[in-house]
């Protein structure tokens, strides 16, 4: 992963989802080459943990937009550090791939959903499922279906899930798998202790 699918992939996580990174979408019958969805993730209704996993620690943004309580949520999220065009972004075999990976809905099902999700950010395909298009970028584009955050602001969100639980994230840094989160947690520390420096 690159730093901003780094930062994506830990938004998400830290938002109760199970994400997996760079999901291969092979060429097939509707694809005609090779490509990857830089993340996909489910999130279920009854997340909890003690630790960075109560109702209070989710982005509040987006777990309005979402309904974190109401269904389990499928999210296919593409990022951007860079410029990009539309068109470049969701296309629609690569979407319906993706939906049949995320295995919310069964396989009949795929292309009229991808083509309800090539109109829209959000769709509900029943009362227990949800599924959504985010981009995570530096440019926004106000024009597409899709859910948009900025890459500054996800990483905001990871900065302040580390702050509210400094003690706990310090401790336990070295349990994450990311040297890219290690490093923020750890620069957490510094910055506190320079702070009590001041002080």
């Amino acid at each position: 992963m690159n730093y901003g699918e780094e930062i994506a992939y830990w938004f998400l996580r830290f938002n109760g989802c199970f994400p997996i990174s760079t999901f291969v979408i092979h060429r097939s019958s509707r694809i005609a080459r090779t490509s990857d969805c830089d993340l996909l993730a489910v999130r279920t209704p009854h997340v909890y943990e003690e630790i960075g996993g109560r109702p209070e620690d989710w982005d509040a943004e987006l777990a309005q937009l979402l309904d974190f309580d109401g269904r389990t949520i499928g999210m296919i999220c593409e990022v951007k550090t860079g410029r990009y065009a539309l068109d470049e972004i969701f296309r629609s075999g690569y979407v319906d791939y993706s939906l049949g990976r995320l295995g919310l809905i069964p396989r009949e099902q795929i292309q009229a959903v991808g083509a309800d999700l090539s109109m829209n950010a959000v769709v509900d395909v029943s009362d227990k499922y949800r599924i959504c298009k985010l981009l995570i970028a530096n440019e926004e584009k106000r024009n597409g279906s899709f859910l948009f955050w900025t890459l500054t602001r996800a990483e905001a969100f990871i900065r302040e899930r580390i702050a509210k639980y400094p003690k706990e994230k310090y401790a336990d840094r070295m349990f994450f798998g990311s040297e890219l989160l290690q490093y923020t947690i750890q620069k957490h520390r510094w910055q506190e202790n320079m702070t009590d420096e001041e002080e």
